[in-house]
């Protein structure tokens, strides 16, 4: 009797958020809402790389890396261009070190950019000629 009386009392006070609602109208406007957040956030991406906003991709004004050569797992020698003096330096992963002020500054070479196709194709080639 207890037991019948605790049913009832949960069938009429039960929060009908749990319910589930029929049809599959609600099930659309999900998924429309799921498909325009996630649009949203690649073309706030996109927005935002195209910008390049300097203080979201981390670059600070006068500071460039012009090269660096890796030596280890976790040391490398970098060039950087500082406010248009270029310096050598030594960085591991507990310290950086001034190595030298270069007198004669490097020029710096624009990276070979091809296509991911042309990439694709070169590493095809290479797989079927061998």
């Amino acid at each position: 009797m207890a037991l019948l009386r605790l049913a009832l009392i949960g069938l009429f006070f039960a929060p009908s958020a749990f319910a589930a609602t029929p049809g599959s109208e609600s099930l659309a406007t999900t998924f429309v809402a799921l498909i325009f957040v996630i649009g949203l956030i690649f073309g706030l991406a996109w927005l935002l790389k195209r910008m390049q906003v300097p203080s979201m991709m981390g670059a600070k004004s006068g500071l460039k890396v012009i090269s660096q050569l890796p030596l280890g797992q976790k040391e490398r020698v970098v060039v950087l261009d500082v406010n248009g003096e270029q310096v050598l330096v030594g960085v591991t992963a507990h310290q950086i070190t001034l190595i030298k002020s270069l007198d004669n500054p490097m020029t710096t070479q624009a990276p070979e950019t091809s296509s991911f196709s042309s990439q694709l194709n070169q590493i095809l080639k290479k797989n079927e000629a061998s």
